[in-house]
């Protein structure tokens, strides 16, 4: 499995919690899986839009 990261974002993921990595990591897998055809194009683009959305969440916390 190939790690891309499809989203700059300007923060220091180290001090971010494990969640957020942990997401990050789904994210490349859900891709993978897009790449093998396993998953539909709509499923694929179903859960980046959650992840993201969960990855943003998780980043305004941080931020507070």
């Amino acid at each position: 499995m190939k790690f891309v990261d499809e989203s700059h974002i300007y923060t220091n993921t180290k001090e971010l919690p494990k969640e957020y990595l942990i997401l990050k990591l789904r994210m490349s897998f859900n891709k993978d899986l897009l790449e093998s055809k396993i998953i539909s194009f709509d499923i694929y683009n179903k859960m980046q839009k959650l992840l993201t959305k969960k990855m943003n969440k998780l980043i305004l916390e941080y931020k507070k």
